[in-house]
């Protein structure tokens, strides 16, 4: 006998979990009778997938077009109630940067967001950069876009957060069972699993780079990068502290503060050349964290491994020794997943042949900050309700009438 909910999850990372949490939610919230689901492949939060390696950027003056920024400050709102009823620490501020030639993307298209949604942002020169920002090494041209209210997510801390609000307000959650089949049927949708089969009024896809192969009926023009980050710390500086002293400020005891911490470095998005990306966060513990945005090679999801090998770290060190101010020691390194659309937008929609069906993401490695927003979207979607929010650039219909068999 198939299990009955009126709404299954399917991918419980980023936009799943919070999927889940919000359907949960409104479920409490209501006093209604829905019953929900969620399902994921491993047990999150998990290193399988796109949503893990300790932090995340969260920013406004958002560089790839400014029809992001209205759903990253909701997002901001959104991380705040879960802080609260978490009882969590999710989002830490720290300020962010987005560094490039004047004429960059990076740059222009920060400065553009912000000035078309009124943000407060500052237009640091190179000199600007090095004395407020002694981490960075910009050379003679290098401009930057300010933004104070940018910081870091704690992916695994989000996922866990939404995933435990879930089931406190009644989800269930099933971790380890793959699912095979999902297809539609009379009144609702049929999801098989590696353990057995659920009925579904309505069925949100939010599997990340398993999406195309749960759904080979689209034929989605993605692509799937494999991107490493590594940790480094500054051989110069080993052992120094960025704690203060207990005895306050001004005391002798007390260690400098250091350049590499979160107190005195921002995260950051750097493009070095044109079109090529670097990004990076400060020293949390253990090292700084920088990886390249894109330009990992293409795999298929199992064949995910966490082994960055000696090519890939030496790319990511030389980087880190050019422009920033560090005599880079690996520490360690994490990958994760890219999956990309061919314009690196989102994909929020229905399916075009069942309107039970909701497809989430892929996000193209930049879609974790939203996923507090997304997941809410999805939630109202799912219950027959207005969004609030124009997800026209984020059909599928972009992709061409012929995408779809």
């Amino acid at each position: 006998m198939a299990e009955s909910f009126d709404v299954i999850v399917i991918g419980l990372g980023a936009h799943g979990s919070s999927a889940l949490y919000h359907l949960a939610r409104e479920h409490r919230l209501s006093r209604g009778h829905w019953k929900v689901a969620g399902i994921d492949r491993f047990t999150p939060p998990h290193a399988h997938g796109s949503s893990h390696g300790q932090s995340r950027i969260i920013r406004q003056a958002y560089h790839e077009n400014p029809i992001y920024v209205p759903f990253v400050q909701a997002a901001y709102d959104l991380w705040e109630v879960l802080e609260r009823e978490s009882g969590t620490s999710l989002l830490l501020g720290t300020g962010g940067l987005l560094l490039g030639a004047e004429d960059s993307m990076v740059v222009t298209g920060a400065r553009l967001s912000a000035e078309t949604h009124g943000l407060d942002y500052e237009w640091l020169e190179a000199a600007d950069i090095r004395r407020r920002f002694p981490a960075f090494r910009p050379v003679a041209g290098t401009v930057a876009v300010w933004e104070k209210r940018a910081g870091i997510l704690f992916p695994e801390d989000c996922v866990a957060a939404h995933l435990r609000g879930a089931a406190a307000k009644g989800a269930v959650i099933r971790s380890d069972e793959v699912v095979l089949e999902i297809r539609p049927v009379a009144g609702g949708v049929q999801v098989i699993t590696s353990k057995g089969r659920y009925v579904a009024g309505r069925v949100i896809v939010s599997a990340g780079a398993w999406i195309g192969g749960l759904l080979p009926e689209l034929k989605l023009p993605l692509n799937i990068e494999r991107q490493v980050v590594c940790w480094f710390q500054d051989g110069r500086r080993a052992g120094s502290s960025v704690s203060a002293s207990p005895l306050g400020p001004g005391s002798p005891l007390e260690p400098p503060v250091s350049p590499l911490g979160p107190q005195r470095m921002p995260v950051y998005i750097w493009e070095y050349a044109p079109g090529r990306l670097f990004y990076g966060f400060p020293d949390l513990g253990e090292g700084i964290k920088i990886g390249f945005h894109h330009g990992g090679r293409h795999i298929q999801p199992e064949e995910l491994r966490q082994d960055a090998n000696v090519g890939e770290i030496g790319e990511i060190a030389a980087i880190a020794a050019s422009f920033l101010d560090i005599e880079p020691v690996f520490r360690s390194a994490s990958v994760c997943m890219y999956t990309n659309t061919p314009d690196e937008h989102f994909i929020l929609d229905v399916h075009p042949d069942c309107a039970d069906i909701f497809i989430a993401s892929p996000c193209s490695g930049h879609g974790f900050k939203f996923s507090s927003v997304i997941g809410k979207i999805l939630s109202e979607m799912a219950m027959g309700r207005e969004a609030g929010f124009d997800l026209g650039a984020f059909g599928m219909k972009r992709f061409g009438k012929d995408f779809v068999v």
